[in-house]
C-alpha cells in the first residue's frame, strides 16, 4: 500500500484542498491510504477508497507534533511531552514532521528538545522539503534513534498531493500499521514539490479570514 502520512485540507487555515477533492486526487494518483492532518483539529471525513486515517498536527509548546489515528481532537498549545501522552492516550500513532527543515524551524520539535521515544515516527521526506540536506540529517536521525522512517506529502494544494508516500502491506489499524512500519521503504513520488508552493500560504491564511467575516 501507498500512504500518505501527511495531508492537509482547507479545514486548515493555510489549506486549499476540499476534503472530497482530497480524496479523489490521493486515489487517482496511486494512494491507498491518507492521513488528513489539518492543523489544530481533528476533520472527520468518511473512510472509503483511499482509507482515511484521522489524524492532527498539533502545534506545541516547541513544535509540532502529529497524532495519528486519534478520536478527540489534542489542544494547541501543550507541551511536546504532554501532545505525545495525550494521542498515545487515544492509541494513536506519534508522527514528528519536517524535523530538520531550517525553514520552519520554529516548528521542527527535534530540535527544539523533544526526545522521541522509539514507537514515534519520523517524518524523513516532506515533499515540501526545499533543500537535500534536510531529508539526510532526518534520515541520520532516525538511524541514530531507531525511528521508523516514513514520507508524507504535507500537501496543502491540488498539485501536492501524491508528492511522496510511505510503502507498507496492507493494514487495518494503528498497530498493524506501525508493525509494517518498521520494515517499510519510503520513496517521492517523481519529483518534490515545486517551491513556489510556500507563498501559497499568506494569500490562503487571507482567505480563510475573509470567509470567516460575517
Amino acid at each position: 500500500m501507498r500512504v500518505d502520512l501527511h495531508t492537509h485540507t482547507w479545514y486548515s487555515p493555510d489549506g486549499m484542498l476540499e476534503p472530497e477533492r482530497l480524496l479523489d486526487l490521493a486515489k487517482r494518483r496511486g494512494l491507498h491510504a491518507v492521513a488528513v492532518t489539518d492543523h489544530n483539529r481533528l476533520t472527520h471525513i468518511r473512510s472509503g477508497d483511499p482509507l482515511v486515517i484521522p489524524g492532527e498536527e498539533v502545534r506545541t509548546g516547541k513544535g509540532e507534533l502529529i497524532g495519528l489515528f486519534l478520536t478527540e481532537e489534542i489542544p494547541p498549545g501543550l507541551s511536546p511531552e504532554e501532545t505525545a501522552d495525550r494521542i498515545r492516550e487515544q492509541g494513536g500513532l506519534v508522527l514528528i514532521p519536517h524535523p530538520f527543515d531550517l525553514f520552519r524551524f520554529r516548528t521542527a520539535a527535534p530540535l527544539l528538545g523533544y526526545k522521541p521515544r522509539k514507537d514515534d515516527l519520523l517524518e524523513v521526506l516532506n515533499a515540501r522539503y526545499v533543500c537535500k540536506s534536510f531529508e539526510e540529517r532526518a534520515f541520520e536521525y532516525a538511524e541514530r534513534w531507531g525511528l521508523p522512517k516514513v514520507g508524507g506529502s504535507d500537501a496543502h494544494t491540488p498539485v501536492e498531493v501524491g508528492r511522496a508516500w510511505t510503502e507498507v502491506p496492507e493494514f487495518s489499524d494503528a498497530e498493524e500499521l506501525y508493525s509494517h512500519l518498521r520494515k517499510g521503504r519510503t520513496h517521492p513520488a517523481g519529483k518534490l514539490s515545486p517551491p513556489w508552493v510556500h507563498l501559497t500560504v499568506i494569500p490562503l491564511k487571507l482567505l480563510h479570514i475573509i470567509r470567516a467575516l460575517p
